[in-house]
């Protein structure tokens, strides 16, 4: 039986990926920051990005490792890439011959925000291994950036377009996330390895039509007010500074936002096999899963 080791394991792609997984056969192995049962994962392995997996590798044969695990704290970006390097390296020392690092369109050397800084320099050393990288735009489901986007159309009488909303956000599915990383746990990664694949659909929509679609999807009444991006970015700085509430969009958020603009960006979804769907059902999906329960605004990984 193959075994898949998901780090981050109570984060939102790796909660839905876990039933995923183990649907297929797979025996699935969670690592979390915090002990107790998931559904999916047979072992949950109590670790954070810096401590070691030596251990678990050493008394687990794990044939494939997806890294979805994420410090989202300010100033993590040593945490991330240097806790990323470590188990990817471990990984590679012990039996996991297959290993996906879940990674961003965002990703730059010259991104901004530590997150995209982070995940470029993680791709390299994932693409140096002759491993695979899946690079996502926003992923539509009751949870991540899309969560905080729904909750803040939910919470405040108003809803702040950057920019005027011109932006271009590239969405993908959960569904069709998870069915692309169990397909490549059980094929081993053939044809993939040694290459950043770019999973979002190939048609973007402006981030005024996203939040449009989800005030009308979710029944919110809201007002869409038109702000300047770049002060906002000071704004959320000085909350996050002071600690004094947690807001559903972060400076990273906005400072993503901007360096994205109007990119235009290629796309491999085609190549896996999968049908493209429109933003209203995918949004309709999310909610419905939101109305069963089954949604989570946030989480510790």
């Amino acid at each position: 039986m193959t075994t898949a080791l998901i780090t981050g394991a109570r984060g939102f792609i790796a909660r839905h990926l876990a039933p995923v997984l183990q649907a297929a056969g797979v025996r699935v192995i969670g690592v979390s920051r915090q002990a107790g049962p998931l559904p999916g994962c047979a072992v949950i392995h109590a670790a954070a990005l810096g401590d070691s997996l030596a251990p678990l590798f050493a008394r687990e044969r794990v044939d494939a490792v997806i890294h979805t695990a994420l410090d989202s704290r300010s100033h993590a970006y040593e945490t991330n890439v240097e806790g990323t390097r470590r188990w990817l390296t471990e990984g590679q020392a012990a039996s996991a011959t297959t290993q996906v690092l879940l990674s961003s369109l965002s990703a730059d050397a010259d991104a901004r925000a530590d997150y995209g800084r982070a995940k470029y320099a993680l791709e390299q050393d994932f693409l140096a291994a002759g491993q695979t990288v899946f690079r996502m735009g926003v992923v539509i489901g009751e949870g991540g950036m899309f969560a905080r986007m729904v909750e803040s159309a939910r919470r405040y009488p108003f809803v702040p377009l950057l920019d005027g909303g011109q932006q271009l956000i590239y969405v993908l599915g959960i569904d069709f996330l998870c069915q692309v990383l169990r397909d490549t746990v059980q094929s081993g990664g053939a044809g993939l390895q040694g290459r950043a694949w770019n999973l979002q659909q190939p048609t973007p929509h402006p981030l005024s039509e996203v939040i449009a679609a989800i005030t009308a999807a979710y029944g919110f009444r809201r007002l869409l007010l038109p702000l300047p991006a770049r002060p906002m970015v000071g704004l959320l700085r000085l909350f996050e500074k002071q600690a004094l509430v947690r807001l559903p969009v972060t400076s990273t958020n906005v400072e993503g936002l901007i360096q994205q603009g109007r990119r235009m960006l290629p796309s491999d979804f085609a190549r896996f096999g999968y049908a493209e769907e429109s933003l209203d059902e995918l949004i309709r999906r999310a909610r419905h899963a939101a109305g069963t329960g089954n949604a989570s605004f946030g989480g510790a990984s």
